[in-house]
């Protein structure tokens, strides 16, 4: 067992029975001395909590003007930085509704408070005039560059029916403006019978340490079924998002003309993956130290069918599932793709990874058939081929979606710390270490 038990924070006991979800991305973030994350509470009232990483003293924020408006798992929770003005960049509470967005006063970061109060948070904010690109957001998520721009990305419309939009913030004046859409509905796709529009599904959206931006998704033919979903695409934008180029460097979209990533631009499946076959859509993605993606999700050896479609297979096709890792090599070579461990019947869920300097892989995941955490662990000096699978130190512990890792405290000390749902109905923070870190 490589990890040890850190700390185990329970900060409320008892909140809302959802408060993880693999499209948050960015759901715990540290800052200086201080880590934040957000939560819904039993009210399902939203909550922000400051954790001290010197003494581990928790602040809590509860707030009312910003409440939970559906008992809807879909509505994630997430947060953003800008060093530049010091500000911590909130949004909450979507699925297909307008944008909901609001942000710290400038240096609340920079110069912290000794208490987090309600006059630290600016009212709800519009972050473009142009409402119509803004009035059916689903799964916002925060993400910083290289030099620490922020960039906010999200979907419009619905699941089967989605643009993708990608906005960024100055922190120079305070404001956001948009970079474009990104991603595009449209096509005709003939294998789901003949389905005119579709949504893209992403695993992670990362910037490199060159600042290039890497997109992986699957995509998503109707939303009444994850059977529609297919293939695995890959993208890349050296320009902040604005230019985007398929696996081979092709160039295959622009944003400034109007001309976003689609179904037919060619290039940009890198495996296929037939409809039935139940890839499971948001998975993870992350770089390893020489900036290659990989990509953990779960989905069937070979297509199945069936008898009656419904939105999640039947349970005899449930249980064949299996966790699958696909990666880029150097060379643009996508490997992969074969069921990496012997897993128990229907124990596959989201999760997310971590990599350690040598590259080895940590993903870690919600265990389905016991309380708690499961990590599969595989080395890159074997080119990630064989897998070990062990219950990780936690207790008292579980989760659904296992919501993102604080990437800041990782990359900096090393430390593995994301949210988990304690006991029957709790919210809180685990913090794990490699032995011998």
């Amino acid at each position: 067992m490589p990890w040890q038990l850190a700390r185990q924070m329970a900060l409320d006991e008892d909140a809302w029975r959802w408060n993880s979800a693999s499209w948050d991305q960015e759901k715990i973030v540290s800052f200086g001395d201080f880590q934040y994350t957000v939560y819904w509470d039993s009210d399902r009232v939203f909550v922000l909590a400051r954790r001290n990483l010197r003494d581990n003293v928790v602040q809590t924020l509860r707030l009312p003007q910003f409440p939970l408006t559906s008992d809807d798992p879909h509505r994630n929770t997430c947060l953003g930085i800008s060093p530049g003005d010091g500000r911590l960049h909130i949004s909450w509470d979507h699925h297909n509704n307008p944008l909901r967005y609001t942000r710290t006063r400038a240096a609340f970061l920079t110069d912290p408070p000794e208490r987090i109060t309600a006059d630290d948070i600016e009212p709800a904010q519009p972050i473009t005039e142009d409402r119509a690109i803004v009035s059916r957001v689903t799964y916002p998520r925060f993400l910083s560059d290289a030099q620490e721009d922020l960039f906010l990305w999200y979907r419009q419309g619905g699941s089967g029916n989605g643009d993708n939009y990608l906005h960024r913030y100055r922190a120079e004046d305070g404001t956001w403006s948009l970079v474009g859409k990104v991603f595009s509905s449209r096509g005709i796709y003939a294998p789901w019978y003949n389905s005119k529009s579709r949504n893209a599904y992403f695993h992670d959206l990362l910037f490199d340490a060159k600042n290039r931006l890497h997109a992986t998704w699957v995509y998503r033919e109707i939303s009444a079924t994850w059977a529609s979903n297919h293939d695995l695409h890959y993208a890349y934008s050296d320009d902040s998002g604005r230019t985007w180029h398929n696996n081979a460097g092709q160039k295959i979209a622009d944003t400034a003309e109007d001309d976003p990533i689609e179904l037919s631009d060619p290039g940009i499946v890198v495996r296929e993956i037939p409809v039935f076959s139940w890839i499971m859509n948001a998975g993870c993605m992350a770089l390893d130290s020489k900036n290659r993606p990989h990509v953990i999700t779960y989905k069937l050896p070979s297509p199945q069918k069936p008898d009656e479609l419904a939105h999640n297979p039947p349970a005899e096709i449930f249980q064949d599932l299996r966790f699958v890792h696909y990666w880029r090599s150097e060379d643009g070579t996508w490997r992969g793709g074969e069921p990496i461990v012997e897993t128990e019947e229907g124990n596959v869920a989201r999760g997310d990874i971590v990599f350690e300097a040598d590259d080895t892989l940590y993903f870690v995941h919600p265990d389905r058939k016991r309380a708690g955490f499961r990590c599969l662990e595989s080395c890159a000096a074997d080119q990630w081929q064989r897998w070990r699978t062990y219950l990780l130190p936690v207790e008292n512990v579980s989760g659904r979606d296992a919501s993102k890792h604080d990437r800041g405290l990782w990359t900096k000390e090393g430390i593995l710390s994301f949210t988990a749902q304690f006991g029957r109905q709790g919210f809180g923070i685990i913090d794990l270490r490699l032995q011998g870190e």
